[in-house]
């Protein structure tokens, strides 16, 4: 197994412009990535990824995030977790360029393993 460390933190907010104020003009992070309910910001050498909340959503609500790890091989991963005994979800390819999944801790706590799709590297 390689893990190469976090990939990206994201943070759900309840009004996706009033942080991406916050983090841009009053943090003075910077802005890379900007689509419907998303932003995306770098902090030095970390990514830092802002998901809008809709009132009703099902996910988890602001103030809560959840952490990506990435990872080497995340088909390895994925069956790796599920050998184990995770409850992982489906291995998925995002338009962004990443192949991830999710899992709960213990406790509650959402983490996701991905990795940059060889298409994009």
């Amino acid at each position: 197994m390689a893990i190469h460390g976090i990939f990206y933190i994201a943070l759900h907010v309840s009004n996706l412009a009033a942080s991406k104020q916050f983090y841009v003009e009053t943090l003075g992070w910077r802005l890379e990535t900007e689509e419907p309910g998303v932003a995306g910001l770098w902090v030095g050498d970390g990514y830092v990824v802002l998901l809008a909340n809709a009132p009703d959503s099902p996910g988890p609500r602001p103030g809560g995030m959840h952490v990506a790890v990435q990872v080497e091989d995340i088909a390895q991963e994925h069956a790796r977790l599920r050998e184990h005994g995770v409850a992982v979800s489906e291995l998925v390819s995002q338009p962004w360029g990443e192949r991830n999944f999710r899992f709960t801790d213990p406790d509650g706590y959402q983490w996701a393993y991905g990795e940059i799709a060889s298409a994009s590297r």
